[in-house]
């Protein structure tokens, strides 16, 4: 059994705040499809990024990886497998919150997906960047995420989104 985290990542600064920008913006899908995967790893990634300087376009494929500690560090989630399923904690942004404790925890029985949705925004420099990340979270053979994730919805969608501005 494999665990697959897609990560939908989408950044703006205040120019897509308002229309035109916040209508592409906007029109981000909260799911696409995951490319085939031939790993055999038991917790995947596929991580998606739109972003404001490409007007909210997909540049390119991205690849299905192994989720290595790196990924662990910079997306507030925790993944443990047993035989009961897959048990997910989200933590919540920002990740620097100590202590660090679970907002929204779920199990995941096999063959099923939940999504969760986070956003929050950063200064940088003399302007904000605001984020938005969703979190697409299969438990099953990886080969039939795809399937599974368009014609069953998701067990829960957690919504952690907060007013920006």
């Amino acid at each position: 059994m494999q665990t697959l985290i897609q990560v939908i990542e989408t950044s703006w600064s205040a120019a897509s705040r308002g229309a035109p920008g916040a209508l592409a913006r906007n029109a981000v899908p909260e799911r696409v499809p995951v490319p085939d995967c031939a790993l055999d790893d038991a917790l995947l990634l596929h991580l998606v990024a739109f972003h404001e300087c490409q007007q909210f376009a997909l540049a390119r494929a991205v690849p299905v990886l192994r989720f290595a500690q790196q990924h662990q560090e910079r997306f507030p989630l925790a993944v443990a497998v047993d035989g009961a399923g897959a048990h997910i904690d989200f933590f919540g942004y920002p990740a620097q919150r100590r202590p660090r404790k679970a907002i929204s925890s779920v199990l995941l029985e096999p063959h099923n997906w939940v999504r969760i949705v986070g956003n929050f925004r950063v200064s940088q420099e003399t302007a904000w960047v605001y984020h938005k990340f969703v979190f697409n979270i299969f438990h099953g053979p990886a080969y039939r995420a795809n399937e599974l994730m368009a014609s069953k919805a998701p067990v829960a969608r957690i919504d952690h989104q907060r007013h920006l501005w």
